[in-house]
């Protein structure tokens, strides 16, 4: 006999959009307005200490990912033009598919997409340099990290954290769970195995 793993009633296709969508445009809107904001403190006060000098704000510009990697890689925009437009697609495509899933992994794919966009306007214009630079605002510095880095850099990294979360334990199909229905379907073939023996 099948054991059957409880799953949350769906959210209806409609209100799942709305509800996600606006989850996608506060990322974003809180991605671009920080940047715009920190930009002008950190213009006007230079380095700012908010954790003594283990957490500070320090604006800089970033033509590569996260932490600076792919920095010198000339090609660099146009790879991360490619990702981002072959990104949010299927990413969006795994936020649909989440929708009969666990709600993790649905606010895991949304913030991915968020903080994509966020950083994909940047790359395409921003300002102070223009159109299609390629370059990411951060100004996020930890001391002991391996880079400076953004808001939207933050919805990218917990987003794949709740990713991982949701596929390894939360999701009604993960691992776990999968792991656990063969064990006991294990079990249960050799109790029926030892009844019939008997």
């Amino acid at each position: 006999m099948k054991e059957k793993v409880k799953q949350r009633k769906p959210l209806k296709i409609p209100v799942f959009v709305a509800v996600y969508v606006s989850v996608i445009a506060v990322c974003i809107a809180l991605d671009q307005l920080s940047k715009y904001l920190i930009g002008i403190a950190c213009a006007k006060h230079g380095t700012i200490n908010i954790i003594g000098s283990w957490l500070t704000l320090f604006w800089t510009t970033n033509p590569g990912a996260t932490g600076g990697i792919f920095t010198n890689l000339s090609w660099s925009n146009w790879l991360f033009f490619f990702m981002t437009l072959v990104g949010i697609p299927v990413f969006g495509w795994l936020l649909m598919r989440s929708r009969t899933r666990s709600v993790w992994g649905q606010v895991a794919f949304a913030f991915i997409i968020g903080g994509t966009i966020g950083n994909a306007i940047d790359r395409i214009y921003f300002a102070e340099r223009g159109f299609f630079t390629g370059e990411v605002r951060d100004f996020i510095r930890v001391e002991g990290f391996f880079g400076i880095f953004n808001v939207a850099d933050s919805f990218l990294v917990v987003g794949v954290i709740l990713a991982l979360l949701a596929i390894i334990f939360f999701d009604h199909d993960s691992l776990m769970w999968s792991i656990i229905k063969e064990r006991k379907g294990k079990k249960q073939d050799e109790d029926e195995n030892d009844t019939t023996d008997k």
